[in-house]
């Protein structure tokens, strides 16, 4: 018999109980093999049995991995669901009910709930928003609308003042002239200081980017605030390092504005001292300079614990300086916000007593030359008397006072004028006359300037128009470049101004 071929245990058996000559039998040897064949059936259904059990072992364990992964997941989503529901309340008075997290269906009916007054909350905040932006456009027009109508009368009042001031007149009345031309003033910076704010508050103050002499802009805000302070006993003083460019790219205006503004309140809080303009260089890149501007002043300086008050707007040190001095409180919020514009702030040092000193940064390219050849308000060397002699002008203008006002001015100039008190009469006139200019108002009765300026561009694109008008905002401003103006001149106008703008459109500059 093969023993090669019998199972291990089987072989082991035979040779300790059973000897060659047993073997020997064939009927032994058939039931050897049938015994062999036995042992090896139950070690491969023993080896089937333990790989079954460790394969179901093992998807057992995986399949429970996945199911408690799965009720986990399903357990933060209904966590998430009902954070979702609670965030979704929006009627406070409504009871907030207990939520079931295994109660599926309920949580999105409570959901479906919660989403639709969401919805009406929404909905409720849309028409909130249109009814603001609405008011908001009201109150620019509103705006427009005042500035109009308070700066029609106060032209007649700064035109009249300015003429009178210029002829013979007694001591008295020269008096009282100073007097009137000193309200006068003061309601127009309050005037500008309201619809400045107003601008900036709208977000439509863009800055331009035009190339200027920072030095005699600078130069020229001390001699428009000279007199002023002579008259309060004080010196403006200017301190212009010489390494500061000749000319920079900015805003030259809202620049002259900002510094205006810190002179202009230096002066006033100040009796008897000194007022000093510092501009120097702080480093100089290849096409960039930064600019340390700082305007001091020995005057009546302001409490530490009032100087953050005064960046605020509608809001000064104390009631007493209101009285006193005057001013909506604007002045300074202006000048941070047209700074902030500028990439940069205004800082202060104060004491009570002891002055203030106002100081800012700024960055700005450095430019080449300067687009056109300006004049300085503070003298007139490239204007007289003569400039203005014969040429002709359409003044286009409703408000009597302001035709006799501005009619006056124009003879002053020997100007050749003639008038129409609105945009249908100036149309007639305009296609019977031959004219250098117009001075184009803008609201008036039967035709308005903007329709006016419109129908003439139709069939004359030279002529020069320039808007002579109360109407200061800046939308107003688009408007009356969109629809072909070349200029605007606001009311009340600065004479100077006026005649500059008149020299330069109709060609005698």
């Amino acid at each position: 018999m093969d023993n090669t071929n019998l199972h291990r245990l089987l072989k082991k058996q035979i040779n300790k109980n059973l000897t060659e000559d047993c073997l020997k039998n064939e009927n032994l040897q058939n039931f050897i093999k049938a015994v062999n064949d036995s042992y090896f059936s139950f070690d491969r259904d023993k080896e089937l049995f333990e790989h079954s059990s460790l394969l179901n072992e093992r998807d057992y364990a995986e399949i429970n991995n996945k199911l408690k992964d799965e009720i986990k997941q399903r357990r933060l989503s209904v966590q998430k669901l009902i954070e979702a529901i609670y965030s979704l309340e929006v009627n406070e008075s409504a009871e907030v009910k207990s939520l079931d997290p295994d109660n599926m269906l309920a949580l999105m009916d409570f959901l479906q709930v919660q989403i639709d007054n969401r919805k009406v909350l929404e909905a409720e905040l849309r028409k909130s928003k249109e009814l603001a932006e609405a008011a908001t456009q009201a109150k620019s027009e509103f705006l427009s609308m005042m500035s109009h109508e308070i700066r029609t009368p106060l032209n007649a009042i700064v035109g009249l003042t300015y003429l009178m001031q210029q002829e013979e007149v007694s001591e008295s009345l020269a008096e009282n002239l100073k007097i009137l031309q000193f309200s006068t003033n003061n309601l127009h910076v309050l005037i500008n200081d309201i619809l400045d704010f107003s601008k900036i508050e709208a977000g439509k103050v863009e800055l331009e980017k035009i190339p200027f002499d920072f030095k005699q802009l600078i130069s020229n805000i001390k001699k428009a605030n000279q007199i002023k302070a002579e008259e309060k006993g004080n010196k403006i003083k200017l301190m212009i390092d010489d390494d500061v460019p000749n000319i920079v790219m900015g805003d030259a205006l809202r620049l002259g504005q900002i510094i205006t503004n810190l002179v202009s309140n230096a002066v006033k809080f100040t009796k008897n001292g000194s007022i000093t303009v510092e501009l120097a260089q702080q480093r100089r890149y290849d096409n960039y300079v930064t600019l340390d501007v700082s305007i001091s002043d020995t005057g009546i300086g302001i409490p530490l614990e009032k100087q953050s008050m005064i960046f605020e707007k509608f809001t000064q040190a104390n009631s007493e300086t209101t009285r006193q001095f005057g001013g909506t409180g604007l002045g300074l919020v202006i000048t941070r916000r047209l700074l902030q514009l500028h990439n940069s702030d205004i800082c202060l040092e104060s004491e009570e007593g002891r002055g203030s000193k106002f100081y800012f940064t700024l960055d700005l390219e450095i430019g080449t030359e300067l687009k056109s050849k300006t004049i300085d308000n503070g003298g007139n060397e490239l204007l007289n008397e003569n400039t203005l002699k014969g040429v002709k002008v359409l003044l286009v203008e409703d408000y009597p006072m302001n035709i006799k006002v501005a009619t006056k001015f124009l003879e002053r100039w020997q100007v050749n004028v003639e008038v129409a008190e609105n945009g249908q009469l100036a149309l007639e006139k305009y296609e019977t006359g031959k004219y250098d200019l117009i001075l184009m108002d803008i609201q008036m009765p039967v035709l308005d300037g903007y329709s006016a300026t419109a129908q003439i561009r139709e069939f004359d694109t030279d002529i020069p128009i320039i808007a002579l008008t109360a109407s200061a905002t800046l939308n107003n401003q688009d408007r009356a470049f969109l629809v072909g103006m070349n200029d605007y001149v606001t009311k009340p106008f600065n004479p100077n101004e006026l005649f500059q703008k008149i020299a330069k459109y109709s060609y005698r500059l």
